[in-house]
């Protein structure tokens, strides 16, 4: 006797959500798979037998999710359309070079047309990947020992494609300073993926070239941010070295050096101290005396926290003093436009970072309280401040304190679509039940935060969504 299958009616709702016919379905699947180096023989007929309830392999299953999130704007999950995620691969990562430094420009461009077209269907590979710590000591070679960074004259004089592509990057990097990364990302993508890479293909006069190389690495930066914010930290990485390969076209050691700081940030947060630590200094090398008083501060910031990440103390104190001569030696009427967000209370900021990093908990008191500018700081960094804070005072055994300042700044903060901010409230929480165990506070601060972010898990620091 034959087997009589149910028709998969999940499948068939999807869709016609998405308004996908079973011919186009078909072609779009092949389509995905063909850019992975895949081959999937599908037809009409072939998402007949799946409407029909036949189970196709668990690589295909993948590419119809990816294929109907692409027409959706959206994630599908297998068991969406009606297949069970237990055969949910970890899929191909057409990416995965994108860590490494290329040695072409037209390499990095065509690298980060992948990237965003991946990161917008939410490729498996690429969402599921993370830092890869192999990859930063031939990025910082490539960049610091390929051919030497010329600085033309006119690099910010060849016409209006590149500045209008800066006051878009200036626009979405403000959206992205309120809201976080997770609220610019899709706009970023598309719009580099639609308006940005076709550009940088086409030819161009050396100083027009120039222009559009630097303010497309501004982007790319952009990119690599609003993915780290999201927690999508293969595609930050990649984001940050593709864009290195086109400030390097583009002659820009400054923006250069600003994507290598980016990259200490972030293998810095994710407890590589030592690649951040190296990239760090490489993006002082990158620049030397060619970057201004405020840039030099930042980069010597991003050391400085990570030797405190690393537990060395006396290092931090030392390239702190050194961050902080430099700041006072800047003038705002003579930084670039980007750096200007780095003030007074930014550096103050990253010690205060630094310090809870190292147990000091008066130290970071002070400086955290040096950080606000109750006038000027966004409630999105208040709300980053006030859980240093928080975490200070929790060190020094003030435990209703550190509550109370860790449940303002989750009210300031609201549902911030941030995952970074999301580890924040999690690590707080379980360096609380840590010292606290049977205190009704710990309790008292979980309700307090799952009434912003009911998706994650307290206790083990393991979101249940993606927050982005």
């Amino acid at each position: 006797m034959g087997v009589t299958r149910e028709p998969n009616r999940l499948l068939g709702d999807v869709m016609r959500a998405a308004s996908v016919s079973n011919k186009g379905l078909a072609a779009r699947v092949r389509e995905l798979a063909a850019r992975d180096g895949q081959t999937i023989a599908a037809d009409h007929v072939s998402v007949k037998r799946w409407l029909d309830g036949s189970s196709p392999k668990a690589a295909t299953q993948q590419y119809i999710a990816l294929a109907l999130g692409s027409k959706l704007g959206r994630p599908v999950s297998l068991e969406e359309i009606g297949f069970s995620s237990a055969l949910q691969p970890v899929g191909p990562d057409a990416t995965a070079s994108a860590a490494d430094y290329p040695a072409s420009s037209s390499t990095a461009v065509e690298l980060l047309g992948q990237l965003t077209a991946a990161d917008l269907e939410d490729q498996p590979g690429l969402a599921r990947s993370g830092w890869t710590s192999a990859a930063t000591p031939g990025v910082i070679t490539g960049y610091l020992f390929s051919d030497s960074l010329e600085v033309g004259d006119s690099l910010r004089s060849a016409g209006p494609a590149a500045a209008a592509i800066r006051a878009t990057a200036a626009h979405l990097m403000d959206l992205d300073f309120k809201f976080g990364g997770g609220h610019v990302r899709r706009m970023l993508l598309f719009y580099f993926k639609t308006e940005i890479a076709p550009l940088l293909r086409q030819p161009h006069p050396g100083p027009v070239k120039r222009d559009l190389f630097s303010a497309a690495a501004e982007v790319a930066q952009l990119l690599g941010w609003s993915a780290y914010d999201a927690g999508r930290h293969a595609a930050a990485q990649r984001y940050f070295v593709q864009g290195l390969r086109l400030a390097r076209e583009a002659g820009d050691s400054i923006i250069g050096g600003r994507l290598l700081a980016n990259l200490s940030h972030q293998a810095n947060y994710l407890g590589h101290h030592a690649d951040a630590v190296k990239l760090a200094r490489a993006a002082q090398a990158a620049t030397g005396n060619r970057a201004t008083p405020a840039v030099r501060s930042m980069f010597l910031a991003m050391e400085a926290r990570a030797l405190a990440s690393s537990g060395q103390a006396k290092e931090f104190a030392r390239v702190l003093t050194r961050a902080e001569r430099f700041f006072e030696q800047h003038s705002p009427d003579n930084e670039p436009d980007w750096i200007k967000y780095f003030n007074a209370e930014e550096l103050a900021g990253e010690a205060a970072h630094g310090f809870r990093d190292l147990g000091r908990a008066e130290e970071t008191r002070l400086f955290a309280a040096q950080a606000i500018a109750p006038e000027a700081t966004p409630p999105r960094t208040r709300a980053f401040i006030g859980m240093v804070t928080a975490a200070g005072a929790l060190t020094n055994g003030s435990a209703d304190e550190a509550v109370a300042l860790a449940l303002d700044a989750v009210d300031l903060a609201g549902p911030l679509q941030s995952s970074r901010y999301v580890r924040y409230l999690t690590d707080f929480y379980d360096a609380l039940n840590k010292a606290h165990p049977k205190n009704p506070l710990v309790t008292h601060f979980a309700e307090g935060v799952l009434r912003n972010y009911p998706n994650i898990t307290l206790g083990s620091a393991v979101m249940l969504s993606r927050v982005a």
